[in-house]
């Protein structure tokens, strides 16, 4: 009876050893896991909403587990903080820059505290340290913006839907170009007739390019007057001489104007010599008349000077002075055949 007891008891303690090693072993496999353990910095966060996030859950920075969340306390009715467990081998890759926002453990699992970003430069976070909140979309806002997203789809299926019909029943330009030959064919021509136009447009384009190639040859006038200075010059001190011709002739005419409109004057003026003799009949008719006296009295002395020729007493002078001017002639020949 004695010995039945003893193993009993003997039973009794293997089985709360064995019960105390695995809770033991439990303990420590959940404080590895929650990183209970570990030495750790204690930073916070300020968020809007945390969208579930509750003490206990993990922190992760690049992909990796880096700590866990150690309280969430209100601060206002929209202020919730945040207090965070940074493992201390792992805060020494995270910058006080860094951005803390809330994730989900895959698509459907355990919500999590993401960190992102961080600069190089800048210094890596220490205890007591307040981090950024990064703006987070809601999944309620994500399935908002769906909805109205679907219900824009829905509208613009429909307006296809009524556009195809349209088409295929022939309404509309495009309708009509689909299903009538005849303006398929129209728009053929004027297609081709584009095509022409665009084929002239480029010969006509290569055509100026020629003729402006032409203009820039050398030893061209136009290619003188861009280059050479010294045509250009000359081309302008021309120009400046013609513009003082032009002034200089506007001058004479001017001086013409005057003199005509004098002369005008005195034409038409009876006191002086010209109008007088313009205007004034009988001075006209006296001069006429000292003219006809003029006639007849050089008919009379020529009449008497081919008399003195004919007289005996003359007649010796005028044979003489015949003689010298037939010789003059003879001598003028002369000279000039010599000269010759």
């Amino acid at each position: 009876m004695k010995e039945t007891s003893n193993r009993r008891a003997v039973i009794v303690g293997i089985f709360i050893t064995l019960g105390l090693l695995i809770v033991i072993a439990g303990v420590l496999t959940l404080g590895g896991q929650k990183k209970a353990f570990v030495s750790a910095i204690h930073v916070s966060a300020t968020f809007s909403d945390i969208g579930g996030v509750q003490t206990g859950n993990n922190i992760w920075y690049s992909g990796v587990k880096v700590g866990t969340v150690k309280k969430i306390t209100f601060i206002e009715h929209n202020k919730i903080r945040v207090d965070l467990n940074i493992e201390e081998k792992s805060a020494q890759f995270i910058h006080k820059d860094v951005l803390a926002k809330v994730g989900s453990d895959g698509l459907v699992g355990n919500k999590i505290i993401a960190l992102s970003g961080g600069s190089e430069n800048v210094p890596a976070i220490q205890d007591g340290d307040q981090l950024k909140v990064a703006v987070n979309i809601s999944p309620d806002e994500i399935m908002t913006t769906l909805q109205e997203n679907n219900k824009k789809l829905l509208l613009i299926t429909g307006d296809l839907s009524t556009l195809s019909k349209r088409i295929v029943n022939g309404e509309g330009s495009v309708g009509k170009l689909m299903t009538d030959e005849s303006l398929y064919n129209n728009l053929s021509q004027t297609v081709a007739t584009f095509e022409k136009a665009a084929a002239n447009t480029e010969r006509l384009t290569q055509g100026l390019a020629d003729y402006a190639s032409s203009l820039r040859k050398k030893g061209s006038l136009t290619n003188d007057l861009v280059t050479d200075t010294t045509v250009f010059n000359n081309l302008r001190a021309a120009v400046a001489q013609m513009k003082d011709v032009a002034g200089n002739a506007n001058v004479v005419v001017e001086n013409l104007k005057s003199t005509t409109r004098s002369l005008n004057d005195n034409l038409n003026d009876a006191k002086s010599p010209v109008g007088v003799l313009l205007n004034d009949q009988q001075s006209g008719e006296d001069l006429r008349q000292t003219l006809r006296n003029l006639n007849v009295s050089t008919a009379k002395l020529d009449e008497d000077l081919e008399a003195a020729q004919h007289n005996f007493l003359l007649r010796g002078f005028f044979k003489k002075k015949a003689k010298r001017e037939e010789k003059a002639r003879k001598d003028s020949i002369k000279n000039a055949q010599k000269q010759q």
